[in-house]
């Protein structure tokens, strides 16, 4: 008995060790003080400030190119909603003039050509 718990207990340690899906897509650990999401196989942190906010992307764990992306932040928060563009700000990060607030539904839009947008969503 003691024998099949031991042998158990081993097999459950070394599937959990394997399972490598859970990486796939890079670390979803935040960089840049931000919130973390994955959507599309693509990592994306939104990071908020007293002044604008910034979406940085990363493909497989390295950084996503944002030359030629759009987008858009939509905030939904007390009663009202306010959109602003996103735009290329070099390497992996969009920025957009939009002020997010505690308490704040938050739905970031992101295209790349003729592709279908990505929609992430966020809570605060």
């Amino acid at each position: 008995m003691k024998k099949q718990l031991v042998m158990a207990l081993g097999l459950t340690l070394g599937l959990c060790a394997a399972a490598p899906s859970a990486y796939a897509h890079g670390s979803s650990a935040p960089e840049h003080g931000g919130v973390v999401k994955v959507e599309h196989d693509l990592v994306f942190e939104l990071v908020r400030t007293d002044s604008n906010t910034s979406v940085y992307i990363k493909d497989h764990g390295e950084p996503y190119p944002t030359d030629g992306l759009t987008g858009t932040v939509m905030v939904l928060a007390a009663g009202g909603k306010n959109e602003a563009p996103l735009s290329p700000a070099g390497n992996n990060k969009m920025t957009a003039d939009i002020v997010i607030a505690d308490g704040a539904k938050v739905l970031v839009k992101v295209k790349s050509g003729d592709h279908h947008p990505v929609t992430v969503r966020y809570s605060f």
